[in-house]
């Protein structure tokens, strides 16, 4: 078994003795900091509190409180639109008691899941209580929008790994969280970087305004609302047996999503009348450094594409076309996380997709019409198709025939334009969201390499991102 050597001189050593805490790009760090007069501070020394949530599971209830998790901290934010559990109010101020509530200024970080996860508990609801595989850090020596975007950095994520103990880390424990040291720039530079955060949480949450209100608008149209818990296989009308005999396939809230949409004022169209050209897309295992985007469902989320991340494929490689997606192809989760959809907008497009996908390219190639497919798609009502037609209890799979011939409802054209336009601010407000988060990031590692503009940034030469730089911001008020 290989073991591990470093040397240290005299000024490098700590409390620990342990040789992976001095490893060359641990030690890199430490030089770099020093070098640039950086003060380096341990969590515990910034920070009135460092705890996690409650170690006992609570008693649930079906509305109430929200209570989150660590699967709730992902992409630099508290996500509580990804699903989560509720507890009663008296349940509630317990935990409020036992410090297990954040507060607004607080930093939650993901103890288990995706491990040093961080992001800012205002991002999520006014009040709110979690479980243990969330830390809370409440910060009282620095920004919480600055620390927030130090944890979620590379260099955040290194002190992390550095100080965790154990050659695997499968769980960040608060003893390890509380030792990790974090650079004290001057507050105006915590406060430039720190402002990219808190704009970002407001382009995030003018997003989930804007899907809301579309999503409102069109469950007024319709009587059908997804059901708590599955009822019992009912009974289907002759016309409506099918090839299929599996008893999920006949559900009564499926069947009564199809005899909703059937009934719609305006008619309704299969997919397949939308769509020219239909393929899975490719599977490709040779990646280089630099190249073209490979997609895969980890890069679809709630109706977004995000190509950062996605491994590259080489720009010449020989790719059959079926694998490349173009403006307005709408892409469809076929097997996996089944119930999501995408429509490809400029900056995804020429990207080569994974076999998980089913790619649909529209008559029109118009983006509105892919928009409004992936909205459809992305609603309760149009998951529920999905899931219908899915089959495989280990690993759903959706069958190109069966998705094609899946009803899409017909509706007036102004309101399908609002539909349209609420999905696709929130795609832009998110993307937005994601690009601040990410400058922010690259921020603290110029700030510690030396190449951050700190000059121009103390005498407002250069200022942070502001609303006014974000015209979506200025829809309908956001």
């Amino acid at each position: 078994m290989s073991g591990i050597a470093s040397w240290v001189t005299a000024k490098d050593l700590r409390h620990r003795l342990d040789a992976d805490f001095y490893r060359p790009e641990y030690l890199e760090f430490d030089h770099r900091a020093e070098a640039r007069g950086l003060k380096m501070r341990q969590v515990v020394e910034i920070s009135s509190l460092v705890t996690d949530g409650t170690h006992k599971t609570p008693s649930y209830v079906d509305s109430g409180v929200p209570f989150l998790s660590a699967k709730n901290i992902r992409n630099g934010f508290v996500d509580a639109g990804s699903g989560h559990k509720y507890v009663s109010a008296a349940e509630f101020d317990q935990l409020e008691r036992w410090n297990c509530a954040p507060r607004p200024d607080d930093v939650l970080v993901a103890k288990s899941g995706s491990i040093g996860s961080a992001g800012l508990a205002k991002g999520a609801y006014d009040r709110f209580a979690v479980f243990e595989s969330a830390a809370i850090i409440r910060p009282s020596g620095v920004s919480p929008a600055y620390l927030s975007a130090y944890l979620n950095s590379r260099l955040g994520q290194l002190q992390i790994r550095r100080n965790s103990k154990g050659a695997v880390i499968r769980h960040l424990h608060l003893e390890d969280l509380r030792e990790v040291e974090v650079p004290l720039p001057d507050p105006r530079i915590q406060d430039y970087i720190g402002a990219k955060v808190e704009l970002a949480e407001r382009c995030r949450a003018a997003a989930e305004d804007h899907w809301q209100k579309a999503v409102g608008l069109f469950q007024s149209l319709f009587a059908w609302s997804a059901p708590p818990q599955f009822s019992l296989t009912s009974v289907p009308a002759v016309a409506e047996l099918s090839g299929r005999l599996d008893p999920k396939y006949y559900r009564r809230e499926y069947l009564d999503a199809v005899r909703e949409i059937m009934a719609c004022e305006h008619g309704w169209e299969p997919i397949g009348d939308l769509v020219a050209e239909v393929s899975n897309g490719i599977e490709y295992r040779q990646f280089c450094s630099d190249g073209v985007p490979y997609l895969t469902v980890t890069n679809v989320g709630d109706g977004d594409l995000d190509t950062d991340g996605a491994p590259r494929i080489p720009v010449d490689a020989p790719v059959s076309d079926r694998g490349r997606i173009v403006e307005s192809d709408v892409l469809v989760v076929r097997t996996g996380s089944i119930g999501q959809a995408a429509v490809v907008q400029r900056d995804a497009a020429n990207a080569i997709i994974s076999s998980h996908f089913i790619r649909l390219r529209l008559h029109k190639g118009d983006l509105g019409q892919g928009a409004w497919l992936a909205f459809f798609l992305n609603t309760e009502l149009g998951k529920a198709l999905q899931f219908r037609i899915a089959y495989g209890a280990v690993q759903p799979q959706i069958g190109q025939d069966e998705l094609l011939r899946l009803p899409v409802p017909r509706l007036k054209a102004e309101v399908r334009r609002a539909l349209v336009r609420g999905f696709l601010l929130r795609s832009a407000l998110r993307a937005h969201a994601r690009r601040l988060v990410n400058e922010a990031k690259a921020d603290i590692e110029a700030l510690v390499e030396g190449t951050l503009d700190v000059q121009a940034i103390l005498s407002r030469t250069v200022k942070a991102p502001t609303a006014d730089d974000i015209p979506e911001l200025a829809e309908d008020g956001a």
